[in-house]
């Protein structure tokens, strides 16, 4: 059994760190999250079976930025296993409502989501858009967390739902497949905070070569990415871990709209790109807390441990990553 994560929001959330800062969405999701789901026991496949289910043909550009971390926790694992019930989640339904909803518009041409939500919320969103759109969806999970008793983000959470959720895969030959990267918005919370002793610091960042560079986008011909957040009320600008890779888009000619669950859910019939125009981010350059020494210094394992640092090389140098 994986013990449940430690969701109330620490005190040093809410000091003056964090309120003079725009709110992304690591911290709406830490802030405004729901209780603990209740668990249930859960038959686990064998591993084979849920890679088979997960992985994208290898012959598309798009797998090789496919993580199975989450999976590869499971090898060796056979029975029934007691994981959260991602059901008894709102926002999970709520994803899977504004997937539906794109997947009847349909998405435009020359478009790559990245949906930036509640772990299993987003794994919920991809599966329900790959199976409602009438386009060929290509998911790429990037989830780098491990679960583990005493764990400081709910990966366990994010693990159930690749379990509960059976997308649609594109064909080794569908070399045209929309890609949606699934992100978890777990992933910087509580980033004011040391955890507490005995906590399993399992929190992550997404770098560089986690995204495709825009020399990659413009290969396959993608000028926008659509970046999802569960609500615009509560989430302000992009992730911090995003800021340069999304900068860099913007710096060669793709444009990054924000929209969130209500806005997809709420969308009209027929091409909505003139709407995406009007939530385009303007990403001017800026300070992130991964530019603090103090950040890093305040992990006990995750992002690095104590011995990580900012990074000596800044927007330009991730031009060439990505593959």
């Amino acid at each position: 059994m994986i013990r449940r994560a430690l969701l109330l929001a620490p005190a040093a959330l809410f000091s003056a760190a964090c309120a003079f800062r725009p709110w992304t969405p690591a911290v709406s999701v830490a802030y405004w999250s729901e209780s603990v789901p209740p668990s249930r026991m859960v038959a686990v496949p064998p591993t084979a079976d849920l890679y088979a289910r997960w992985q994208l043909p290898p012959g598309l550009h798009w797998s090789r930025y496919q993580k199975m971390t989450l999976l590869a926790s499971l090898e060796g694992v056979t029975g029934m296993r007691e994981l959260p019930d991602i059901d008894a989640l709102d926002v999970v339904h709520e994803a899977e409502l504004a997937a539906a909803r794109l997947g009847a518009v349909g998405l435009p041409d020359g478009t790559l989501l990245l949906v930036d939500l509640r772990g299993a919320a987003s794994v919920a969103f991809g599966a329900a858009l790959s199976q409602r759109a009438k386009e060929s969806i290509a998911l790429v999970p990037t989830f780098h967390h491990w679960p583990a008793p005493n764990e400081l983000i709910p990966a366990e959470e994010t693990l159930a739902a690749m379990l509960a959720r059976v997308p649609r895969l594109p064909s080794a030959t569908d070399l045209h497949a929309r890609p949606v990267f699934l992100l978890d918005a777990w992933r910087l919370a509580f980033r004011f905070d040391a955890p507490d002793d005995g906590v399993y610091d399992n929190r992550y960042v997404l770098g560089a070569a986690d995204l495709p560079a825009p020399h990659v986008l413009a290969n396959h011909q993608i000028r926008r990415v659509i970046y999802v957040v569960e609500s615009l009320d509560e989430t302000e600008q992009e992730e911090e871990d995003l800021h340069p890779i999304l900068r860099a888009y913007v710096e060669n000619g793709v444009s990054v709209s924000m929209v969130d669950l209500a806005w997809l859910t709420a969308l009209p019939d027929g091409d909505f790109s003139a709407k995406l125009g009007e939530r385009v981010l303007t990403i001017a350059p800026r300070r992130t807390v991964l530019d603090e020494p103090s950040f890093y210094a305040r992990a006990r394992g995750g992002f690095g441990g104590v011995h990580a640092g900012p990074s000596p090389f800044r927007f330009g140098s991730i031009v060439h990553g990505g593959g």
